[in-house]
């Protein structure tokens, strides 16, 4: 009897030492191995290339986050983010104003997140179902506006945002580290995140405490609009066109980084820390392929692997804190 209650407590002390610190592990094992697999990794130049190219991972992780921690899943973010940053492209080729590029891609975002959040909150489709087809409903839409074929002529001022520096540091990471700011404060210090986790652990109970469980869900898809809309211009910027094509399938990256960092894929559990290392684990993984020459195809079958794991891991965990 003694032994099989210092086992449960062996298996409740490993689920909460992954739950917080797991991630971090897997992290620094990530850099050691991909230090000895490549001379080039520890570079700088190389360094910070694998944060510039992952800001847009890191950003729609944020937003995917939100919506999982809030007991839903999105699995539209890559497509809105195609949509939103041609759509950005567009408005900055006819009207030459980056500001108002920016507000039409942002804009577009809002609207997708909006659209998912009423649809499964008040028509009561699951999220899996809704937002699947949204992902088809932003591609096709965006293929078909323009007509699959890439936007030109952003100019100089629109590639700031995904090519410029300030001082030594790119801008794309400026972008990042000002949406990480801001979503860890809402997170952590506002009443709105606390909701969040509130109906995402236990819908019903948030529902007596008097929380608007169905707004709340519609702010965080919300957010994950903006969020992608967000990566998509990046994106585009970096692109130098309003890609069509862009952004394909980076939803899994973007959940592959939540689930890895540690937040549940059934809600109320998560932290943004877990995200950041998450998504720079991401990063690396892809980096370290494309550093060893490994083709495109293999790369989709280990991220396909990885998407698995962290789904067991996720599993486990949340069993052995059940116990």
């Amino acid at each position: 009897m003694n032994n099989d209650k210092t086992l449960k407590k062996q298996k409740i002390s490993f689920a909460e030492f992954y739950s917080k610190f797991g991630i971090f592990v897997i992290l620094i094992v990530a850099v050691i191995a991909a230090s000895l697999l490549s001379d080039t990794f520890l570079k700088p130049t190389n360094l910070v290339n694998i944060l510039r190219q992952n800001t847009v991972i890191m950003i729609l992780a944020f937003g995917a986050q939100m919506v999982l921690i809030s007991g839903e899943v999105d699995l539209s973010p890559g497509s809105v983010a195609a949509f939103a940053g041609c759509m950005a492209a567009s408005a900055q080729v006819a009207t030459g104003n980056v500001l108002i590029a920016v507000i039409a891609g942002l804009l577009c975002g809002a609207v997708f997140g909006f659209i998912n959040g009423w649809v499964v909150t008040v028509c009561g489709i699951p999220s899996f179902i809704m937002t699947l087809a949204t992902q088809f409903v932003a591609r096709g839409a965006i293929l078909a506006y323009t007509n699959a074929q890439p936007i030109r002529g952003l100019g100089d001022q629109f590639a700031v945002i995904g090519q410029g520096y300030i001082g030594p540091v790119p801008v794309p990471i400026i972008i990042m580290m000002i949406v990480l700011l801001i979503y860890w404060i809402i997170m952590n210090r506002k009443r709105f995140g606390r909701y969040v986790f509130a109906v995402g652990g236990n819908a019903d109970a948030a529902k007596a405490s008097g929380v608007n469980v169905s707004m709340i869900k519609i702010k965080a898809f919300v957010f994950a609009g903006l969020t992608a809309a967000l990566g998509g211009i990046i994106l585009m910027s970096r692109l130098a066109s309003g890609q069509p094509n862009g952004a394909e399938a980076y939803e899994f990256d973007a959940i592959t980084a939540t689930i890895i960092g540690g937040t549940s894929m059934s809600g109320g559990i998560g932290n943004v820390p877990g995200t950041v290392a998450g998504a720079i684990f991401v990063g690396i993984l892809i980096n370290i392929m494309t550093l060893m020459d490994v083709s495109a195809y293999y790369q989709k079958i280990v991220k396909g692997i990885i998407i698995a794991l962290a789904v067991i891991i996720d599993v486990r965990v949340r069993k052995a804190k059940k116990i």
